[in-house]
């Protein structure tokens, strides 16, 4: 493919979605979470399965031609996500450490007693990552069921345009498989469940890669316009239809929407918008900041109920949440945001940076951007 697109307006994008998700599971009462946008904004994982495929399908398709490239490619997928979900997961093993010698001197348990749902099943599971693939209940870090089904789908993929030398329309066919299955089994919903997990990243994921193969012959003067209806038309989407069966309709929006936003032309509005450099950084970090945001919400959460004081309520999906004004609620969430954001930042730097080529003291090829 000779044309690539321009990827910092990408990046920005997922920087925004990794935001979506930190304010879907941040449940302090606060303005910015109770709507219907944020209510829905699991959903940004499936973006992130659209923009995975759309960058890897450009940067791959046609370097995958022999075993040694194969596991090269996995190599490099594996260091760019194994270092710091095995950070993350070994501090939830902690927290899980810390609840039980609690729970023992005390004599409160919580509502997700240590060791009951985190168990060795699910620590190794996390370990080899295969959570989003074999555990029906997840546990320590739950946002990297997606990293899990997501490395998986990567040798899915190595293998379809390596040994099995299929063209870039099978990845059509494999994201049509995907909804059918989807449609027949869940009626749209893009559930978390044991396969059907890995399924829901499969039909993400190869509509972004096929979408890959239509962005050398898309119109770029018609980029802006198509780039400002789809991400309207998203959002419309993401506050209306979420929860319902018709959400499966969500990745071909993304698709089009990557698509259009990599085509902008240089001197688009929309384009220099996204292009700001607040923007992109959010997209750089948002690794970090998605895998993060569980550990730096379980702290705000434990300083304010057990150090503050602060009553709770049972939620109606059964989780203890804390019982606060929406003013507060929101000054809350805002630093707790700002909290994922410096944690993202130590982390990116010192997690993430060091193996974003492979493992650190071997050989450094420059990684692709957003890959």
């Amino acid at each position: 493919m000779a044309k690539k697109p321009k990827f910092l307006a990408l990046e920005s994008l997922r920087g925004f979605a990794a935001l979506a998700v930190v304010l879907h599971h941040f449940r302090y009462g606060s303005l910015l979470s109770e709507n219907a946008f944020i209510r829905h904004g699991y959903l940004m994982v499936d973006f992130f399965f659209v923009l995975s495929g759309f960058v890897i399908a450009l940067n791959y398709a046609n370097r995958l031609s022999s075993p040694a490239d194969l596991a090269s490619f996995q190599r490099r997928r594996f260091w760019r996500l194994y270092p710091l979900h095995l950070f993350t997961l070994l501090v939830f093993l902690g927290i899980e450490c810390l609840k039980y010698v609690f729970e023992q001197k005390t004599g409160i348990v919580s509502n997700n007693p240590a060791f009951v749902v985190s168990d060795a099943k699910a620590f190794l599971a996390n370990l080899f990552l295969l959570q989003g693939v074999v555990l029906p209940e997840l546990g320590f870090n739950i946002p990297s069921w997606s990293i899990s089904v997501e490395f998986w789908t990567y040798l899915i993929f190595a293998l379809a345009m390596g040994p099995l030398r299929l063209r870039m329309r099978w990845c059509l066919v494999l994201a049509s498989g995907a909804a059918i299955i989807l449609l027949a089994l869940e009626g749209g919903r893009l559930e978390t469940d044991p396969v059907f997990a890995i399924i829901r990243c499969i039909f993400s994921f190869f509509l972004g890669a096929w979408a890959a193969s239509l962005n050398v012959r898309f119109p770029q003067k018609a980029a802006t316009p198509t780039a400002a209806a789809a991400l309207v038309l998203v959002a419309s989407a993401i506050w209306g239809l979420g929860g319902s069966r018709a959400e499966i309709l969500l990745p071909p929006l993304f698709a089009l929407a990557v698509v259009a936003v990599a085509n902008l032309q240089e001197h688009a509005g929309l384009r220099r918008f996204l292009e700001w450099p607040f923007f992109v950084w959010l997209g750089t970090i948002s690794y970090s900041v998605y895998l993060t945001h569980s550990i730096v919400g379980w702290v705000v959460t434990q300083g304010l109920r057990f150090g503050l004081k602060l009553p709770t309520h049972v939620a109606s999906d059964g989780d203890t949440v804390l019982t606060l004004g929406q003013g507060f609620g929101t000054l809350v969430t805002l630093v707790a945001m700002a909290g994922v954001l410096a944690v993202s930042c130590l982390t990116y730097r010192f997690i993430e940076r060091p193996f974003l080529s492979g493992w650190p003291f071997g050989a450094r090829a420059v990684a692709p951007r957003n890959g």
